[in-house]
Protein backbone atom coordinates (compact mmCIF):
# COMPACT_ATOMS: atom_id res chain seq x y z
CA UNK A 1 0.00 0.00 0.00
CA UNK A 2 1.28 3.47 -0.87
CA UNK A 3 0.46 6.84 1.10
CA UNK A 4 0.76 8.69 -2.03
CA UNK A 5 -1.81 10.42 -3.26
CA UNK A 6 -3.29 10.62 -6.80
CA UNK A 7 -4.52 13.74 -8.45
CA UNK A 8 -7.64 14.14 -10.81
CA UNK A 9 -5.34 15.89 -12.98
CA UNK A 10 -3.02 13.60 -13.10
CA UNK A 11 -5.04 10.73 -14.30
CA UNK A 12 -6.26 9.65 -17.98
CA UNK A 13 -8.71 7.60 -19.52
CA UNK A 14 -6.82 4.24 -20.48
CA UNK A 15 -4.68 4.27 -17.62
CA UNK A 16 -3.65 0.87 -16.25
CA UNK A 17 -3.35 0.62 -12.75
CA UNK A 18 -0.60 -1.11 -10.85
CA UNK A 19 -1.72 -5.25 -10.10
CA UNK A 20 -2.86 -5.60 -6.55
CA UNK A 21 -1.66 -9.25 -5.37
CA UNK A 22 -3.12 -10.40 -1.99
CA UNK A 23 -2.28 -13.78 -0.03
CA UNK A 24 -5.33 -15.06 1.35
CA UNK A 25 -4.74 -16.86 4.37
CA UNK A 26 -6.57 -18.94 6.29
CA UNK A 27 -6.77 -16.17 9.01
CA UNK A 28 -7.65 -13.79 7.47
CA UNK A 29 -10.75 -15.46 5.70
CA UNK A 30 -11.61 -16.00 9.15
CA UNK A 31 -11.10 -12.73 10.70
CA UNK A 32 -12.69 -11.31 7.84
CA UNK A 33 -16.54 -12.94 8.11
CA UNK A 34 -16.10 -12.06 11.83
CA UNK A 35 -15.01 -8.85 11.27
CA UNK A 36 -18.33 -8.32 9.07
CA UNK A 37 -20.68 -10.79 11.52
CA UNK A 38 -20.85 -13.33 8.57
CA UNK A 39 -21.12 -16.27 10.29
CA UNK A 40 -22.72 -18.42 7.55
CA UNK A 41 -21.01 -21.85 8.50
CA UNK A 42 -19.29 -21.97 4.50
CA UNK A 43 -17.20 -18.97 5.60
CA UNK A 44 -15.28 -20.76 8.58
CA UNK A 45 -16.35 -24.38 8.80
CA UNK A 46 -14.34 -26.63 6.07
CA UNK A 47 -16.76 -29.84 6.70
CA UNK A 48 -19.63 -27.53 6.00
CA UNK A 49 -18.20 -26.03 3.07
CA UNK A 50 -17.49 -29.11 1.19
CA UNK A 51 -20.88 -30.93 1.94
CA UNK A 52 -22.14 -27.85 -0.13
CA UNK A 53 -19.72 -28.63 -2.83
CA UNK A 54 -16.70 -26.55 -2.50
CA UNK A 55 -13.64 -27.29 -1.87
CA UNK A 56 -13.34 -25.49 1.88
CA UNK A 57 -14.28 -22.16 3.55
CA UNK A 58 -14.82 -19.58 0.96
CA UNK A 59 -14.58 -15.67 1.49
CA UNK A 60 -17.76 -14.03 1.34
CA UNK A 61 -18.93 -11.42 -0.87
CA UNK A 62 -17.61 -7.93 1.71
CA UNK A 63 -14.43 -9.81 1.22
CA UNK A 64 -14.86 -9.33 -3.16
CA UNK A 65 -15.92 -6.00 -2.15
CA UNK A 66 -13.31 -4.75 -0.02
CA UNK A 67 -10.91 -5.88 -2.39
CA UNK A 68 -12.76 -4.28 -5.46
CA UNK A 69 -12.09 -1.46 -2.82
CA UNK A 70 -8.55 -1.69 -2.20
CA UNK A 71 -6.98 -2.21 -5.58
CA UNK A 72 -8.87 0.86 -6.44
CA UNK A 73 -7.56 2.81 -3.21
CA UNK A 74 -3.92 1.68 -2.86
CA UNK A 75 -3.35 3.27 -6.05
CA UNK A 76 -5.38 6.40 -5.90
CA UNK A 77 -4.23 7.85 -2.11
CA UNK A 78 -5.65 8.17 1.51
CA UNK A 79 -7.60 11.38 -0.13
CA UNK A 80 -10.00 9.50 -2.30
CA UNK A 81 -13.81 8.54 -1.40
CA UNK A 82 -15.43 5.74 -3.16
CA UNK A 83 -18.82 7.57 -4.50
CA UNK A 84 -20.17 3.81 -6.19
CA UNK A 85 -19.52 0.30 -6.42
CA UNK A 86 -21.06 -2.19 -8.33
CA UNK A 87 -19.93 -5.81 -8.26
CA UNK A 88 -20.96 -9.43 -9.69
CA UNK A 89 -19.14 -12.37 -8.12
CA UNK A 90 -18.42 -15.20 -10.51
CA UNK A 91 -16.36 -17.61 -8.27
CA UNK A 92 -14.36 -18.30 -5.17
CA UNK A 93 -11.86 -17.16 -3.24
CA UNK A 94 -10.24 -19.56 -1.04
CA UNK A 95 -8.03 -19.68 1.56
CA UNK A 96 -4.38 -20.26 -0.16
CA UNK A 97 -5.32 -18.31 -2.80
CA UNK A 98 -2.96 -15.38 -4.56
CA UNK A 99 -5.63 -12.92 -6.03
CA UNK A 100 -4.91 -9.87 -8.34
CA UNK A 101 -6.29 -6.96 -8.65
CA UNK A 102 -6.76 -5.41 -12.43
CA UNK A 103 -7.96 -1.87 -13.10
CA UNK A 104 -8.26 0.61 -15.19
CA UNK A 105 -9.44 3.57 -15.67
CA UNK A 106 -13.12 4.25 -18.11
CA UNK A 107 -13.44 7.83 -17.35
CA UNK A 108 -12.69 10.56 -15.77
CA UNK A 109 -14.84 13.95 -15.39
CA UNK A 110 -16.16 16.58 -13.26
CA UNK A 111 -18.94 16.17 -10.93
CA UNK A 112 -21.87 18.19 -10.33
CA UNK A 113 -19.71 20.40 -7.52
CA UNK A 114 -16.88 20.59 -10.20
CA UNK A 115 -15.35 17.51 -7.98
CA UNK A 116 -12.63 15.29 -9.82
CA UNK A 117 -14.62 11.97 -10.18
CA UNK A 118 -12.75 8.68 -11.93
CA UNK A 119 -14.63 5.92 -13.01
CA UNK A 120 -12.90 2.39 -13.40
CA UNK A 121 -13.28 -1.38 -14.31
CA UNK A 122 -12.20 -3.32 -11.65
CA UNK A 123 -11.50 -7.37 -11.85
CA UNK A 124 -10.61 -9.77 -9.20
CA UNK A 125 -8.56 -12.85 -10.49
CA UNK A 126 -7.89 -15.79 -9.05
CA UNK A 127 -5.61 -17.70 -11.26
CA UNK A 128 -7.23 -18.01 -14.82
CA UNK A 129 -10.39 -17.13 -13.60
CA UNK A 130 -11.68 -13.62 -12.97
CA UNK A 131 -14.44 -13.77 -9.33
CA UNK A 132 -14.91 -10.60 -9.17
CA UNK A 133 -15.84 -7.87 -12.00
CA UNK A 134 -17.12 -4.46 -11.30
CA UNK A 135 -17.37 -0.83 -11.44
CA UNK A 136 -16.53 2.28 -9.21
CA UNK A 137 -16.68 5.84 -9.37
CA UNK A 138 -14.03 7.89 -7.07
CA UNK A 139 -13.60 11.11 -6.49
CA UNK A 140 -10.28 12.60 -6.07
CA UNK A 141 -8.48 15.68 -5.20
CA UNK A 142 -7.59 18.74 -7.48
CA UNK A 143 -4.48 20.11 -7.65
CA UNK A 144 -5.70 23.36 -7.70
CA UNK A 145 -7.41 22.97 -3.95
Amino acid sequence: MSLNQVYWNDVTQGMDLPVMSVDVTYKMAILHVAGGWDYMPGHHEPDYAKRQGVKTIFLNTLFHQSMIDRTVTDWAGPLTFLLRRKIAMRGQIYPGDTILGIAKVTKVWRGPENDGRVDLDVVIRNGDEDVCVGDCTIRLPDRAD
